[in-house]
């Protein structure tokens, strides 16, 4: 950026859509992150789920 652009209106409207283009792609990096976790979470509740079943009517 050159300092000429640094201070107008036009270098400080393309600086915040870079600044929102990297929130856009980390926020989505996070949520996929964060659907992973919540799988794995879950799985020991499932394991306890179909144990409990297969011990209950087998």
């Amino acid at each position: 950026m050159s300092s000429d652009n640094r201070f107008n209106l036009d270098g400080i409207g393309a600086h915040k859509a870079k600044i929102d283009h990297a929130n856009q792609t980390q926020r989505t990096t996070r949520d996929h992150s964060t659907q992973k976790l919540i799988a794995l979470t879950n799985l020991p509740w499932l394991i306890a789920l179909v144990a409990w079943l297969l011990w209950k009517f087998l």
